[in-house]
């Protein structure tokens, strides 16, 4: 997501892991794709990058909510 972010480096980068574990959990829910057999699958890609997204977005919600007060 564009723009800057609330948090630091380390901040972005467990947003991005956490993100990337809802969207392998997103992906075989709705995918029925395998996170550890379908690695490689674009669907679990494209699945963990939008989980990312949620997560990113989740938080710049909430972090933009506290610095605003």
């Amino acid at each position: 997501m564009p723009g800057k972010d609330p948090g630091g480096c380390l901040i972005t980068m467990l947003i991005g892991i956490v993100g990337g574990l809802l969207g392998g959990w997103l992906g075989k829910v709705i995918f029925g794709v395998h996170s550890i057999k379908g690695f490689f699958h674009l669907s679990t890609w494209i699945a963990a990058v939008v989980g990312s997204v949620i997560v990113l977005a989740i938080y710049r919600l909430i972090a933009g909510r506290r610095r605003t007060h």
